[in-house]
């Protein structure tokens, strides 16, 4: 009975029905989008750290938070000074650049295994020899591509052949990479001299602490951090980026709770002879409160679910604007979002459902 009274009254006001469900959609789809942005720097960043663990990256000082290996420029005569810090095992030296629309990463072969991980080897082909104009590639960049081993690539009109595919690893930046000896990116591009970072492997991962703060504190012109560091400064990062998320998320509760509670209000006075006929047959106040409560929650969830299902779609905006896979929608996300609606229909009810529970019959059913 309960059930069928209330899609009967969402039947007899589809209007105002959809209207309320927009002003939770709106909410939610806000908040979930804006949050799939911190959840997807954490899952990223978790990832990176994952395979750089234990390792320290070294790269340009700048003033602002954060490294961009892209805009980095480092003197390669700081490898040797590197390398000799106290408990370094071993220094790879790394160009990141852009040539022709591709991004092309250089490298010491013998140092290819610090950048890339030892498990990931090359599955088709060989590995790069310094000084033949030669290429290594990730495997979903050659099966978009549709390159195979012995095909070239034409850069700043110099034929390059691509001589090894790499295993599929599952990790995007690997298995969409582009691989060059170092000296032949640094000659490509025209930066004889200079790389964008330095991984450094300690002795033992117990060391990075240590030789990140001797970096630090040794050399002016560039920075140091070991995973520790970068996970710290990623979670002071997503703090803020949290704390407008809880702010929206606050105004868009407020909104929405309001506009359920007026249309609550204003449906219970219009029921009122059909709560009276109600309590005449037998039901009581809690099941007439409880009636209210779920059509609140109900209107509230319904917009939560097409708001959450409209986030995927703004996740897929901001990837797109950023031009790579950053934001995401998780399970948790989903089931907070649909959780925090269902929290505004319940607080949004309680008042209408106590106004229609309090209803005399007698009263009620006088009701014109």
């Amino acid at each position: 009975m309960m059930w069928e009274m209330m899609l009967r009254e969402f039947g007899r006001h589809k209007l105002r029905t959809v209207l309320t469900m927009l002003g939770v959609m709106i909410g939610i789809f806000l908040v979930t989008s804006v949050s799939s942005f911190s959840e997807g720097i954490m899952y990223y960043v978790n990832e990176q750290i994952t395979k750089t663990s234990g390792l320290v990256i070294v790269m340009e000082r700048t003033p602002g938070p954060g490294f961009n290996a892209l805009m980095s420029e480092i003197d390669e005569e700081l490898v040797d000074e590197i390398e000799n810090v106290p408990g370094v095992d071993r220094v790879a030296p790394i160009l990141i650049t852009n040539v022709d629309g591709v991004t092309i990463t250089g490298t010491d072969p013998e140092s290819e295994d610090i950048m890339r991980g030892v498990s990931i080897e090359v599955g088709d082909g060989r590995d790069l020899e310094p000084g033949k104009n030669e290429l290594v590639i990730g495997h979903n960049y050659a099966e978009r591509h549709d390159y195979g081993v012995g095909y070239t690539i034409e850069l700043k009109e110099k034929e390059y052949e691509i001589v090894g595919i790499l295993m599929e690893s599952g990790d995007s930046d690997i298995d969409n990479a582009v691989h060059m000896a170092l000296l032949d990116l640094q000659e490509l591009a025209g930066k004889e001299g200079e790389i964008s970072m330095i991984m450094v492997k300690p002795l033992s991962p117990a060391d990075a602490d240590f030789i990140e703060q001797a970096i630090n504190d040794e050399f002016d012109d560039i920075a140091a951090a070991s995973d520790k560091s970068i996970m710290n400064s990623v979670n002071e990062m997503l703090s803020q980026l949290n704390l407008m998320t809880f702010a929206l998320g606050s105004i868009a509760a407020l909104i929405s709770g309001i506009v359920i509670m007026n249309v609550m209000i204003i449906s219970v006075r219009e029921r009122r002879r059909q709560i009276g006929t109600m309590k005449a047959v037998g039901a009581t106040n809690k099941q007439v409160l409880l009636s209210t409560l779920v059509e609140a929650v109900t209107i509230s969830v319904t917009g939560a679910v097409v708001g959450v299902l409209l986030s995927f779609g703004g996740a897929a905006y901001l990837n797109m604007v950023l031009l790579q896979p950053i934001a995401l929608v998780t399970p948790r996300l989903i089931a907070q979002g649909i959780l925090f609606a269902a929290f505004i229909g319940i607080v949004s009810g309680i008042l209408p459902a106590r106004q229609a529970a309090k209803l005399s019959p007698i009263e009620a059913l006088r009701y014109e």
